[in-house]
């Protein structure tokens, strides 16, 4: 086997049925059949190869399109109904969708290797195939539908260009980065090195869309004075998220020299305690509590409860100590309980606490080993947020994440970055 054979497998297409002249061909993952004989290959997209017979002899790829009465009818390699070609005839030519060029054949909306993704409208009107929801067709709109960028020929054959950029959005940016500038009022006035930790905290909700549901239904972040000496508080009645700027700027000082966790000294000796710096994602934690359903929450509670019965059984608080902070000898820090000492105040801190580990790859590690439960949670939270948020939510989600699959930004090793 030839190396281009090893890295350019074969695509595997529908199977059905195509009717041609009277004519049933058998279509079995793409290779079409007359009477058991292969006569060519068939892709999601309608486009057809190395036919003969009665498809006409070519080897070139043709569209299904230019054969008169040809059609075909089953499914795509999902499972998901399939019909080629579609009945409304569209635009043909190249079409780029948050930097991921695609195919546009005759409206239909494929990859490079003919991996039907969707349908593209003259109107600009995008349709998305949602393989992993099973869902043939969602319909984007302004606030789901990513940077789009239209070159080619409409349906009678004339030249035709659209485009489609998502309002104040920034076009030398990509879509996770516009969400978060979007989300974090004033980032354009911070340091190169505070831009790159809010970027940092941030990257993983907004690039699962989470962070633009929670932005246009709870509200936003911004830097101010927050009183009692916190770091940050979340409105309950605004939603919006306030951040001491001194406390940020100390946040970033100590995540530069100590990482995100850090272990502390407290003056109750010999106790420490551990620290978790990552202020904007912790208050970012405290708003996505809100879009949760009432379910979720009870369960989150359920695992709060069980972490501080296990955490007040081997590491009772020193006598002299009236906070509800987890503290414990330095020998222990690596059988804590929790995340962090400040994650045993209650169960909103225990969630806005294990949100902000979730952020960062360092943090996903620590908790996976530390509470394996709770992280399940959030790793479900980030892949099929559609069982966990309020039901108003729900379709929001849906298309949106089918939208970020398409443009790459939920990819399959998110979690993994």
């Amino acid at each position: 086997m030839t190396p281009s054979a090893i890295e350019r497998p074969q695509v595997n297409g529908p199977s059905g049925f195509i009717e041609l002249n009277g004519q049933m061909l058998l279509v079995d993952y793409g290779k079409v059949y007359l009477d058991g004989t292969p006569i060519g290959f068939l892709y999601e997209d309608g486009v057809l190869k190395d036919t003969n017979g009665p498809l006409g002899a070519s080897a070139a790829p043709r569209a299904i399109d230019v054969i008169p009465g040809c059609v075909f009818r089953g499914i795509d390699t999902t499972g998901m109904p399939l019909e080629l070609p579609f009945a409304k005839p569209g635009p043909t030519g190249g079409l780029n969708y948050n930097g991921v060029p695609l195919n546009v054949i005759n409206g239909r909306l494929s990859t490079q290797d003919h991996r039907l993704v969707g349908e593209f409208e003259e109107d600009g009107t995008v349709y998305l195939r949602d393989a992993i929801n099973k869902a043939p067709r969602r319909k984007l709109d302004e606030h789901t539908q990513l940077a789009t960028f239209f070159e080619g020929r409409n349906g009678k054959g004339e030249p035709f260009r659209r485009e489609f950029l998502r309002p104040l959005y920034k076009a030398d940016k990509n879509y996770s980065e516009n969400e978060t500038i979007r989300y974090f009022e004033g980032f354009d006035a911070l340091t190169s090195v505070q831009k790159r930790y809010v970027m940092d905290s941030l990257k993983l909700w907004s690039s699962c869309g989470l962070l633009q549901i929670v932005r246009k239904s709870e509200g936003t972040a911004a830097l101010g004075s927050v009183k009692h000496g916190a770091a940050g508080a979340t409105g309950v009645r605004t939603g919006n998220v306030t951040l001491d700027r001194e406390e940020f700027e100390k946040e970033i000082m100590l995540i530069k020299r100590f990482g995100l966790l850090a272990t502390v000294a407290t003056r109750w000796k010999p106790y420490f305690e551990v620290r978790l710096n990552l202020v904007v994602s912790h208050e970012y934690g405290h708003q996505l509590e809100f879009i949760l359903s009432q379910a979720t929450q009870e369960k989150i509670d359920e695992l709060y409860r069980k972490q501080l019965s296990l955490s007040e059984r081997r590491f009772p608080s020193p006598r002299s100590y009236d906070g509800t902070s987890e503290l414990l000898p330095q020998d222990k820090i690596l059988d804590r309980i929790f995340i962090s000492g400040y994650a045993r105040q209650s169960m909103h801190e225990y969630w806005a606490e294990c949100v902000a580990a979730f952020s960062m790859k360092e943090g996903r590690r620590a908790l996976k080993e530390l509470d394996p439960a709770i992280s399940h949670m959030l790793e479900e939270l980030v892949t099929a947020p559609e069982k966990m948020v309020r039901a108003v939510f729900v379709d929001q989600i849906l298309d949106l994440q089918a939208s970020l699959r398409l443009g790459n930004e939920l990819s399959g090793n998110l979690l993994d970055s």
